[in-house]
Formats: structure tokens, sequence, C-alpha cells
């Protein structure tokens, strides 16, 4: 093993270094006539968004983007508004982070006890941090699905979207070859199988309904090429290196790309289209 190792590292050197400076060649976002579009078909939109930090990028960036475009729209914390304007998004972290049962369970609550009748559209976001390699997607999945239909049930005149769990950064380069070659798990990747495994099955059990995809949000190029990697002959994603400065969160260059998704998104549901 050691020897073929030692053969074959010049090559695989060159392949990686090849691949870091492919992952790097990501242009800042520019604002564009179509975004501009949709922040005016939000002005009357009452949205709410659960979520935790990832949101919370995201809403820095919609922040950003209204700012560069000279367009006003309410950007609201849950709780510290008086009274709520036609249009605004308002916002606010959901239950515990490690635990996404309890932001189902807040996410729930809040409608139920403070914005049935007060919002149009909602939306509940897990984080990259709910979902490792040891989650039970199956029992997560049906506690969310029992959440969001009992929600849409009893709630009609509100708009759910569903959010797809955001990704983390998945390291490439020889050394993370070397190591998956030797046998050693790769954390990350793994991780990130689970979380892809839940947005298909939330992708496909909700293919009729509005979907904001964050995930893909996250892990597409602007040219549309997709960060990915193979686990046993399947292709996953991961978040963009480019994106993030941790790993998970959304760095300043990212978070207007997705919020700028994230506006079309909500967009294209007020439209009656799901994305």
């Amino acid at each position: 093993m050691r020897h073929r190792l030692a053969r074959f590292a010049p090559w695989l050197m060159l392949l990686s270094l090849a691949a870091c400076q492919q992952n790097t060649a990501v242009e800042p976002f520019t604002m564009t006539d179509d975004v501009k579009h949709a922040l005016t078909e939000l002005q009357t939109a009452r949205v709410f968004f659960g979520h935790q930090s990832v949101g919370g990028n995201i809403m820095a960036g919609v922040q950003d983007i209204l700012t560069a475009s000279n367009t006003t729209l309410p950007i609201l914390e849950l709780g510290k508004a008086d009274a709520l304007p036609a249009g605004f998004i308002l916002h606010t972290p959901v239950g515990k982070n490690t635990e996404p049962k309890t932001k189902c369970d807040d996410f729930k609550r809040i409608v139920d006890q403070q914005l049935a009748g007060k919002i149009d559209y909602a939306l509940l976001k897990f984080c990259y941090i709910d979902i490792d390699e040891k989650s039970d997607v199956d029992t997560l999945f049906a506690y969310y699905r029992a959440t969001l239909d009992d929600l849409k049930a009893r709630h009609p005149e509100i708009t759910f979207i569903h959010v797809t769990a955001p990704l983390r950064h998945s390291p490439t380069g020889l050394g993370v070859w070397v190591r998956e070659l030797l046998g050693k798990p790769n954390r990350s990747k793994l991780a990130n199988v689970k979380r892809q495994t839940f947005n298909e099955r939330l992708l496909s059990t909700y293919a009729g309904d509005p979907i904001f995809d964050l995930a893909a949000s996250e892990s597409t190029y602007p040219d549309g090429r997709r960060e990915a990697f193979t686990h046993n002959g399947k292709t996953y994603y991961s978040l963009i290196g480019a994106y993030t400065n941790d790993g998970g969160h959304l760095n300043a260059l990212s978070r207007k790309k997705v919020a700028a998704d994230f506006i079309r998104s909500l967009a294209y549901t007020i439209r009656g289209n799901a994305p």
C-alpha cells in the first residue's frame, strides 16, 4: 500500500491542486433584473421564517440586496415589532440546534399562538448541525411531516414553503483521499449523505408544494456546476468551499447569492408557481 501511494502521489497532488483552483473560481453576486422584480412582488407579502444561524446569514444577505437595490422591505424580528406593516419578512430562531424536533415544536407553537391570521407564508428551516452521520432520517422526516401536515390542515390560509436542510463543506484533496483509501470514515461526507437523504425525502414527498432548495443554492456554482462527491457509487452534494469561512455558515460572498435564490423562491410562490 505504501509503495502504491508513493507511486501515484505526484499525480494525485496535481489533481488536488487543480480541483482547489476550480472550486475557488466564484464571482461575487451582482444585482439582476429578476431579483429586483421579485422584490417588488414581496412588498405586500407577509412572510414568517423560523430558522437558526444559517437563516440569520440569509436574512443578512436579504438586507444586503435591499440596500444595493434601494428597495424598502421590512425585515423584522419576532417580538421586536410593535405592529406589522402590509408586507414584511418576520423571522426568529426556533428550537435548539442539534434538537430538530424542538424546532418543529417551536415553529408550530409560534404559528398557532402568535401568527395565525397575520401571515400569508411560513418557512421552517433546519440547520446542518441538526443532521449528522448518526441521524435517523426516517424518524426525523416523519416528525417534520406530521408537524407540517397538521399545520397545513389547520391553517389553510397560510402557504407553507418547505426548505431543504443546508449542507456543510466536504474538503477534498490528497490528504482526504489518502485517509479514505486507508479506510478512515469521512464524517463530513457521511453527514452530507444523511442531509441529502433527508432532502430527497422532502423533495419527493412535497413535490407539489413550494420549496426553497437551500441545499441546491449552497452547492451550485454560478455556471451551474455542483460541488459534489461520490459515495457508494452515488453522487452527493456539499457546500461550496468558497461560500464559507468555517465549513458551514454562509460568508459575505455567498449570503447574497443564497438570499437572491430565497427571494426568487418567495416570488415564485407568490405567483402560484412551485420553483
